[in-house]
């Protein structure tokens, strides 16, 4: 089943946001690593894929629709490089 998830990319060493051309690389290598690039934000990446793929490539066990926010432990060397936490949210129910 498919999980919708930001992805937050390490700020720069000043601390302040990343610059725009670190999260152009993280959504590029994510996508390349076969997740759906959704949106790149200030601060990070959104993206949707497998939640087989989160936990293969970011070392995070995620289910749909329930809501987490947890480290990510890449076992790509260059996302580890770039991003620090993982968050998903579910959707909204319905009244």
């Amino acid at each position: 089943m498919e999980v919708s998830a930001t992805v937050r990319v390490k700020p720069d060493v000043s601390g302040t946001k990343p610059e725009r051309r670190k999260l152009e690389r993280v959504a590029d290598v994510l996508q390349s690593a076969g997740f759906h690039v959704l949106r790149i934000g200030r601060f990070g990446v959104s993206i949707k894929g497998e939640a087989t793929d989160f936990s293969t490539i970011l070392g995070v066990e995620t289910s749909p629709n329930t809501a987490l926010s947890a480290a990510v432990h890449p076992t790509q060397p260059e996302l580890n490089e770039l991003i620090d936490l993982v968050e998903v949210a579910p959707k909204p129910s319905m009244y």
